[in-house]
């Protein structure tokens, strides 16, 4: 019975005993050595779904992931944002490193052209990376995501509201999302500085955390100081299509 079922843990991905470590040597450093300690792999899992869950917009989500879309689009592999609420300012991508000529963005009419589009360019294999947004989602859907990202081996990665965290999903690492306050810290004028505070609730063979990631952090994913980056890109210097 062992032996049979040895075999079969080794043959089906999905499948895993809740006592091992999921040691997946496939990842991608997330460029935050306290994120990269709680997640399996220490990084970004490819060839597994992970989804970031954001209770608000615009507090560094997108941030979160510019070290590791550097680190893709440098070794000359492409990356897709699929559906992002906002269009992609292209100067901030280039000037955090990221090589725009590898980054497509894919513009979608709803959730369902979304997820078709997410699932179909993971599938593709010709993507390293893979990044959509959906305001509604299935567990159904969700799977497919997940089946698409071993197929492609590609990072996949979702973006999802604050209130997905209490639905199913068979994603492989769910995160969320929220800005906190730093208690009794001043960083010049500014009293109480914004913090990322990262609730890693599933996370195959890693037990749940928390991981808070600071604003100085976050200064040195986005590259160098604004000034000394010359002829800095428009947004139409973006691969752009729409589905």
């Amino acid at each position: 019975m062992n032996a049979a079922l040895d075999a079969l843990l080794k043959t089906q991905s999905a499948l895993w005993r809740g006592r091992d470590q999921y040691n997946n040597d496939a990842s991608i450093s997330t460029g935050f050595s306290a994120l990269d300690d709680a997640l399996p792999g220490n990084g970004w899992s490819i060839g597994c779904l992970t989804e970031l869950m954001c209770v608000q917009q615009g507090v560094g989500e997108l941030t979160l992931l510019l070290p590791a879309l550097q680190r893709i689009t440098t070794d000359d592999q492409w990356a897709a944002l699929v559906n992002p609420p906002h269009v992609p300012y292209a100067p901030a991508l280039a000037n955090a490193g990221i090589k725009l000529d590898h980054l497509l963005i894919i513009n979608c009419k709803d959730d369902a052209d979304t997820l078709w589009a997410c699932e179909q360019v993971l599938r593709a294999g010709v993507f390293a990376a893979v990044i959509g947004w959906v305001e509604r989602s299935t567990a159904q859907k969700q799977r497919r995501l997940q089946l698409a990202a071993e197929t492609g081996q590609a990072w996949a990665t979702v973006f999802r509201p604050g209130n997905a965290c209490k639905e199913h999903s068979p994603a492989a690492i769910r995160i969320a999302i929220k800005a906190t306050r730093q208690a009794n810290v001043k960083i010049g004028m500014q009293s109480n500085p914004q913090q990322l505070q990262l609730s890693v609730f599933k996370s195959r063979g890693k037990n749940p955390s928390d991981v808070l990631i600071n604003p100085s952090e976050f200064d040195l994913s986005q590259g160098s100081e604004w000034p000394g980056i010359p002829n800095l890109l428009p947004a139409s210097a973006l691969t752009t299509l729409s589905v």
